[in-house]
């Protein structure tokens, strides 16, 4: 297959973990360390709203150096994803060329994508999806060399 007409759908990770706003912050960082993701995309009733990432929950976190577990908890459990989600988050499409997704991430340095069909979630295009992609490339230019 030509590598011009690759295109998000061939490569994103269909129907990604997602959630709520409203869920609290400790829920999304339940979901990143027992599904093993760094991001999330944040819905209501399918409809994309804002995306969190395990940096972003990262730097929510209260210190566990300065504050107790009790403390840490008690904000991880009051806060919601919504506070420091990204709105409007920078979205593809699955129909979109793969190389015009990857510019997008290469040019603003972000390390995933939320594929939409209109407003809806439908995938997401991750800098791992990107590294398979160029894995798949590489072989069929050493195959196509003999």
């Amino acid at each position: 297959m030509k590598l011009s007409s690759w295109l998000v759908s061939d490569y994103m990770t269909p129907d990604p973990i997602v959630i709520e706003p409203e869920e609290p912050l400790m829920r999304a960082l339940e979901i990143v360390r027992l599904r093993g993701v760094r991001r999330l995309p944040v819905t209501v009733a399918g409809l994309l709203v804002g995306f969190v990432t395990e940096g972003d929950l990262k730097r929510a976190e209260p210190s566990t150096l300065t504050d107790s577990e009790a403390d840490f908890n008690r904000v991880m459990e009051e806060t919601p994803v919504r506070r420091i989600m990204i709105q409007n988050p920078v979205t593809t499409t699955a129909d979109t060329p793969l190389l015009e997704a990857a510019e997008v991430l290469l040019n603003t340095k972000y390390g995933a994508l939320p594929v939409v069909a209109g407003s809806h979630v439908v995938g997401i295009l991750t800098d791992n999806d990107l590294i398979r992609a160029l894995v798949d490339a590489l072989r069929e230019a050493k195959g196509a060399q003999g």
